[in-house]
């Protein structure tokens, strides 16, 4: 069931910032995972793994600077919006804006993961 102490807020943030080792215990078997901007689908805990270890190489290959414009939430469901600046030197080689909606299941692991991605929109100040 769900832990005491468990908060889905940092669990989203934790996913959204690509700390992807820290948010391993709280996939549940059956996630899904919708990538709009790729028009993507991972299913199951095992090939979402797999696709954070590919995106966590990327990271590695990159300063990333995030920056969270704001989180909403509601009962099992958490939204993080935001912009991530990928830097390599001192280049920027991309950068993304992102709105990512998390939904737990009853034992407080993410079942579903709803990502909104465009790294092509000019820089929008949310604040």
């Amino acid at each position: 069931m769900f832990m005491i102490g468990q908060n889905f807020k940092e669990i989203a943030e934790l996913f959204s910032t690509g700390k992807f080792s820290e948010v391993e215990n709280y996939l549940s078997d059956d996630i899904v995972w919708n990538i709009y901007e790729e028009k993507q689908i991972i299913s199951g805990k095992q090939q979402v793994l797999e696709f954070m270890k590919k995106i966590g190489n990327y990271f590695g290959s990159v300063s990333t600077k995030f920056e969270t414009f704001g989180v909403l939430e509601d009962s099992d469901k958490v939204a993080i919006y935001g912009r991530a600046e990928f830097i390599r030197g001192s280049t920027t080689v991309n950068t993304v804006y992102s709105c990512d909606i998390f939904i737990f299941n009853p034992f407080g692991k993410i079942k579903k993961v709803h990502s909104y991605c465009n790294s092509s929109r000019p820089q929008i100040n949310f604040k």
